[in-house]
């Protein structure tokens, strides 16, 4: 389908005498017409603060008057991409509201020029907060989300 996003991944893991390659592929699908897609170059600062915000995209015919619809914080999270353009800073997000850090436990991790592909369905764009290691790191971050308004 034409709205899907599909993320193909392979992983080779363990010592090479006895490496596995792991392959897997998952499709996202919006459900229904408040299934809207999300798209932003986005500029991670040193200091934690919401991932997403804006507008939704646009995908679906509209009049030239027509004002693009604002994602809003109770939004659901059902599928989060987030690719780091940056060539040596990593970012660090987090999906329970609380703090991004480079020292937070749960911080998902996204290295200098690696993407990360997850679905997270029960947290809200209120909740995924992101904090770069040092400087403002550009990351494109594409979503599905749930619109509730």
């Amino acid at each position: 389908m034409a709205d899907d996003a599909t993320v193909v991944s392979q992983v080779t893991v363990l010592p090479d005498e006895i490496a596995q390659t792991i392959s897997t592929t998952t499709t996202v699908t919006p459900a229904d017409a408040n299934d809207k897609w999300y798209y932003k170059l986005t500029s991670v600062s040193n200091s934690s603060t919401d991932l997403m915000a804006g507008n939704f995209l646009d995908y679906t015919a509209v009049d030239d008057d027509t004002a693009p619809t604002a994602i809003h914080t109770a939004d659901k999270v059902k599928f989060l991409y987030v690719k780091n353009t940056d060539s040596s800073n990593a970012v660090y997000i987090v999906l329970d509201a609380g703090t991004a850090s480079t020292t937070e436990t749960d911080a998902l991790y996204v290295g200098a020029g690696q993407a990360l592909a997850i679905q997270c369905p029960n947290a809200t764009v209120a909740d995924v907060h992101a904090v770069s290691s040092t400087g403002t790191v550009d990351c494109i971050v594409a979503a599905l989300l749930h619109d509730v308004a």
